[in-house]
């Protein structure tokens, strides 16, 4: 677990890029109106995943969200889910994820094969939410680093269970 909060401290630190197209040209993934069609596959957990900052508490409220088509097969850890899967990591400042405490969104969409074969083809991206700002889009190196690990690439690279 040390090691583990190292990597994520020492990741906060590396400065916001992307691999690919200028993030402030870049269309967020978030879904317009997703809240209301989308499925809820976790609900809201206390975790240390995604923080947004360092001037931010080291803990998040993260509520995780599939497009109807993926729901299923995310909540059977299933190996892989199809394309045009959508998953949307809403994360909270507040323990209740009070949608007035939403603060970012961490998007997947898995992506027609050959977008990048070696990471299952999912592309990743970071959304502030207060502006929709696009942070960090595509092959995102600090995403890619955090789920490659056997317990999420055996999940199509999801690493919060149901």
């Amino acid at each position: 677990m040390k090691a583990r909060a190292a990597l994520l401290l020492a990741s906060l630190a590396i400065p916001v890029v992307s691999c690919g197209p200028d993030p402030e040209a870049v269309t967020s993934l978030v879904p317009d109106g997703y809240a209301a069609r989308f499925t809820e596959v976790r609900n809201c957990r206390n975790t240390i995943e995604h923080i947004a900052t360092t001037t931010q508490p080291m803990v998040s409220n993260i509520r995780v969200l599939t497009n109807p088509e993926a729901a299923e097969a995310y909540r059977m850890n299933a190996a892989r889910l199809p394309v045009g899967t959508v998953i949307v990591k809403e994360e909270y400042d507040d323990p209740s994820c009070a949608r007035a405490s939403l603060r970012a969104w961490t998007v997947m969409r898995k992506e027609p094969a050959g977008y990048d074969s070696a990471h299952n083809d999912w592309r990743w991206q970071r959304v502030r939410a207060s502006d929709n700002a696009v942070l960090v889009d595509g092959r995102v190196a600090s995403c890619i680093s955090c789920h490659n690990r056997p317990a999420c690439t055996s999940r199509d690279w999801q690493c919060t269970v149901p």
